[in-house]
């Protein structure tokens, strides 16, 4: 199952990561949480997927909805994965819709919020 933790929620940015699995189940779960707590808040945001131990194409969908979402208020969205994650982002080319990175520092230069 998929949960959803808030890191950070500043006037400057929304960090957020996800755990377990972002299957049917995992996303149902913990989307509309995911939209409340980036795209509602009207903040740039970075997610962090490094504890995904599954991601099917419905997360991917999740998370570029989500930025697409983001994209239209003119808000900056990135996700910071690893391993088969990171892999699977980079192969599906979703790095060229928001940046995909290895660490939260560089989610932030990504972002230009340092």
């Amino acid at each position: 199952m998929a949960q959803l933790v808030v890191i950070e929620a500043t006037d400057v940015l929304t960090h957020v990561a996800l755990r377990g699995r972002l299957d049917m189940s995992g996303v149902e779960k913990v989307e509309a949480e995911l939209a409340k707590e980036t795209v509602a808040r009207r903040k740039p945001a970075i997610v962090d997927i490094c504890a995904v131990d599954v991601l099917a194409s419905i997360g991917v969908g999740m998370l570029i909805k989500t930025a697409r979402s983001m994209h239209s208020y003119g808000l900056i969205f990135g996700v910071v994965a690893t391993g088969l994650s990171k892999e699977t982002l980079e192969r599906l080319k979703v790095n060229t819709i928001f940046p995909v990175v290895s660490t939260y520092e560089q989610a932030k230069q990504a972002l230009m919020l340092e």
